[in-house]
């Protein structure tokens, strides 16, 4: 095996894991999202986003 196969090889997984992940944390938010918005009143929707806001935030900076 060639050394630009693999690193080919490498990237390409790398990239699949990447997609992955952001996949994860944006499925992770919506779901966290919709579950927050259950059943509240309108007037604290507002803030439970604002929050939900910060967690995606925080969840993007993590390494």
């Amino acid at each position: 095996m060639s050394t630009s196969r693999l690193l080919l090889d490498l990237l390409t997984t790398h990239a699949v894991t990447v997609l992955f992940s952001c996949t994860v944390t944006a499925t992770t938010v919506l779901v966290t999202i919709r579950r927050a918005l259950e059943g509240t009143q309108p007037q604290h929707r507002a803030a439970i986003l604002r929050s939900v806001a910060e967690i995606a935030r925080a969840l993007r900076r993590r390494p």
